[in-house]
């Protein structure tokens, strides 16, 4: 049975209570569960995979308090989305090069010349 099926078959409350009572377990169970996630479909994959839940573990480890680590959690997530070379970034690069593509304007570098889209209803 693999790890997220066994975890699967825990209910929030019994999990908070298998890390009361048995937190080497507990442990064990997260830990393969992390394993399993950073499994990729190619090694270069698997490996960014594994190299984020490092940052991650690295992050967390400096919190000393569960509230902490949510807020240390915000700020990676956070990081990623909206940081400044995360996805928000990215997602607006991309869409500036299609409408660059689809309109045929260049905007030049630092010139703050913005291409727009034409309303073609």
């Amino acid at each position: 049975m693999s790890t997220k099926s066994v975890l699967s078959l825990y209910t929030p409350a019994e999990l908070r209570k298998l890390h009361q009572e048995n937190p080497a377990l507990f442990d064990q169970l997260a830990q393969e569960a992390i394993k399993n996630a950073c499994t990729a479909r190619t090694p270069e994959q698997s490996l960014k995979l594994q190299q984020l839940q490092w940052t991650i573990d690295m992050q967390l480890r400096k919190a000393k308090t569960p509230v902490a680590r949510m807020h240390a959690m915000e700020n990676i997530f956070y990081g990623k989305i909206y940081g400044e070379d995360g996805q928000l970034s990215k997602l607006v690069s991309t869409c500036k090069k299609l409408v660059q593509a689809v309109t045929g304007e260049k905007a030049e570098p630092g010139s703050g010349k913005e291409p727009k889209l034409k309303d073609v209803g």
